[in-house]
């Protein structure tokens, strides 16, 4: 990335950014999730999140813990408006040119890959843009998420004489899948959408479906999860790009409800010993949070 002329590598550090910008007008921290480093008269935010170390290190692109800048947020538009509620936005909107080898964006349902950068269009909820971006008036991030290279593996499923997790809610599956299969890469095999569509034979599969992929998720269903696994679930991280629901819905721009955890049971959550806290997407928070408070497991709202 380049900006004002300097060559930027990601992951970044904040000596990075200040070389092109200088120092941030304003910095917001929330506890060990992120930093926000905010250019006011830019309109340009860079976030340092801590989670990401992990994915860098599969990547062997983890430089230290300073260098965990990896999303860069452009606040476009006749003014600056909030994307999911943040209160603490530049104070100018962002005037800058944004080119992708030489040309503009191509998005569709608001998601553009190129390299090792996601970038995502926050339209206004319920709708979104296809084409070519000339002209951008909405909130536009840039995700420094490279791809960890894995073995392709069988999708058929195997009988275990193991011991399981048993889950009565298929949501709060998928986010132990997330921490069991992205995150620590333990439960196998890695499913990856492309490579189940080649196996897949019963019927074709849209890989950039904007609606669940229904074979992917009754493979989830069915997917058992070894109980010795369990232990190693320190903490829950749903977020609106985790790689379980771009392998559901690899066009899902995480504004609707569809991940949502909006049940699950004490028993469920007593299954993982070392839970202790979990950062969940919901819209039915109060009710959930009373389920977790009585696991004795910390939790909070996305």
């Amino acid at each position: 990335m380049i900006i004002n002329g300097t060559s930027l590598a990601f992951p970044l550090s904040l000596k990075d950014i200040e070389a092109a910008l200088g120092k941030p007008d304003q910095v917001v921290k929330r506890d060990n999730k992120f930093i926000k480093y905010i250019y006011d008269n830019t309109g340009i935010v860079f976030e340092h999140s801590f989670s990401i170390n992990n994915h860098l290190k599969k990547c062997k692109t983890y430089i230290d813990e300073e260098h965990l800048i990896s999303t860069v947020f452009l606040y476009y538009g006749d003014f600056v408006k909030s994307m999911t509620g943040e209160k603490e936005l530049p104070k100018q909107p962002c005037q800058a040119m944004v080119l992708s080898d030489g040309k503009s964006p191509y998005f569709f349902s608001d998601r553009h890959r190129v390299g090792d950068f996601n970038l995502i269009l926050w339209t206004p909820y319920g709708t979104n843009f296809n084409g070519i971006a000339e002209t951008i008036t909405d909130t536009l991030s840039i995700s420094y998420f490279p791809e960890i290279k894995h073995e392709r593996e069988s999708y058929k499923l195997k009988e275990t004489d193991e011991e399981l997790l048993h889950f009565d809610n298929i949501n709060f599956k998928l986010t132990i899948i997330q921490v069991l299969m992205y995150d620590l890469r333990v439960l196998k095999p890695y499913f990856d959408i492309y490579d189940f569509a080649e196996e897949f034979s019963e019927e074709e599969i849209d890989t950039e479906s904007i609606e669940i992929i229904q074979p992917a998720l009754e493979y989830m269903i069915n997917l058992p999860i070894p109980k010795k696994y369990a232990e190693q679930v320190q903490e829950i991280d749903m977020d609106g790009g985790n790689e379980i629901y771009m392998n559901l819905i690899p066009q899902w721009d995480g504004e609707d409800e569809t991940f949502d955890l909006n049940e699950v049971g004490v028993e469920e959550l007593r299954q993982f010993p070392n839970l202790e806290e979990a950062t969940i997407m919901s819209s039915n928070f109060k009710q959930v949070k009373a389920v977790f408070d009585e696991a004795g497991i910390d939790v909070e709202l996305l």
